[in-house]
């Protein structure tokens, strides 16, 4: 996975000034022009006066996770390094998806109205609920969609980011987000989870639950008797028509992971359901390949209004 942001030519080390690449989009085709002299560019050459800086994350893997576990559905430490517990006033309310060392990514419905950082906390490396010995970490910022609204279904996302950056430990890892455009079939193999009850109108789970759930197409779960028009480009479903496996109350933000080639990618935040298990009434969850744009925007805004403190040793 690859973080990109832009910054101001001037703000990079001077050795880093010279010997940049610029990419100028022309009709014939796309030139790639090597610059020797950054400092002195001229309007035309650099009319910006940014670069581009990129930064590789590693991400979708469980490098503590042992698979040679047979039965049950309560999670083992590290099979799902990325889940997040999002606890609002000491308790958990809401599952997330740690995507990069200083952001969570989880549903617009958990934190709207409740958008106050200090009343949240976020809580990973753990499978089960109370948070003894797992890694608790103060909420700085949190951003919904601004399209989002309570009474619709649409744009259900959010991002919190930490006061502080996460330590990767192998039982605490990011996940990877998709890329854009990639698609992922009806019919795959895909994992939810969370501490959300385990019935409809149940209590929480004090064990962090998963299961394994088919992604549905738009097709299948726009029909007659399931959820007809009321599943957008925004959403994606998975689970079974006949029900009996599904997310529920509690699980809410939580990830959709699918795996693609040893890699974990997050396509799915848990968002919303009639029931839970319920025969014809799949999972809903937001789309997170429709939610990219967004959660890059979202992203580098907050990183270049605020960078990080660079240090040089002495």
């Amino acid at each position: 996975y690859v973080e990109s942001r832009s910054l101001p030519l001037s703000s990079i080390e001077q050795d880093f000034q010279n010997n940049l690449v610029s990419i100028n989009l022309s009709q014939s085709g796309t030139q790639i022009i090597k610059i020797h002299n950054a400092t002195n560019l001229s309007k035309t050459q650099c009319s910006s006066g940014k670069v581009t800086a990129l930064k590789c994350l590693e991400c979708g893997s469980r490098p503590q996770y042992r698979t040679r576990i047979v039965g049950g559905n309560v999670s083992r430490p590290g099979q799902f390094p990325w889940q997040a517990s999002l606890h609002f006033r000491s308790e958990h309310l809401c599952g997330g998806s740690i995507v990069s060392s200083r952001w969570i990514l989880t549903a617009a419905h958990c934190v709207y109205g409740f958008a106050v950082p200090t009343q949240w906390a976020v809580h990973v490396g753990l499978t089960e609920q109370p948070v003894n010995g797992a890694q608790s970490l103060a909420v700085e910022q949190i951003i919904y969609h601004a399209r989002y609204r309570p009474k619709g279904l649409d744009h259900d996302i959010a991002l919190m980011k930490l006061a502080e950056p996460l330590r990767f430990n192998g039982f605490v890892e990011p996940i990877c987000l998709p890329n854009f455009g990639e698609k992922f079939e009806e019919g795959r193999m895909c994992w939810i989870s969370g501490w959300g009850a385990t019935e409809d109108g149940g209590e929480g789970s004090v064990s962090l639950h998963s299961a394994r759930v088919p992604l549905i197409s738009t097709e299948a779960c726009s029909q007659p008797g399931v959820y007809q028009g009321y599943i957008s480009p925004w959403m994606i479903c998975a689970g079974y028509l006949e029900g009996g496996t599904d997310s529920c109350q509690g699980d809410s933000g939580g990830p959709l992971a699918c795996e693609d080639s040893s890699v974990w990618k997050l396509v799915g935040a848990t968002s919303w359901g009639m029931g839970c298990a319920e025969r014809n009434k799949p999972g809903v969850y937001t789309r997170i390949t429709q939610s990219l744009n967004w959660i890059r925007q979202q992203m580098e805004r907050e990183e270049a209004q605020n960078p990080p403190t660079l240090s040089t040793d002495n």
